[in-house]
């Protein structure tokens, strides 16, 4: 039952470990960014799309 028990606290070091990873280093850099300029183009009139309701008279 020692290798049994060996193997269960090694992976919950590495989930440990995992949960660690996501919790300081979870932000992308570029993501922001990315998010921002996703959002301008999503709600601006400028990159609107013209359909059958959207006409201008």
């Amino acid at each position: 039952m020692q290798i049994n028990k060996t193997i269960l606290v090694g992976i919950y070091v590495i989930i440990g470990l995992y949960f660690l990873y996501r919790l300081l280093f979870n932000r992308n850099p570029y993501q922001e960014e990315y998010e921002r300029l996703y959002n301008e183009i999503l709600t601006s009139k400028k990159y609107k799309v013209k359909g059958q309701y959207d006409r201008e008279e």
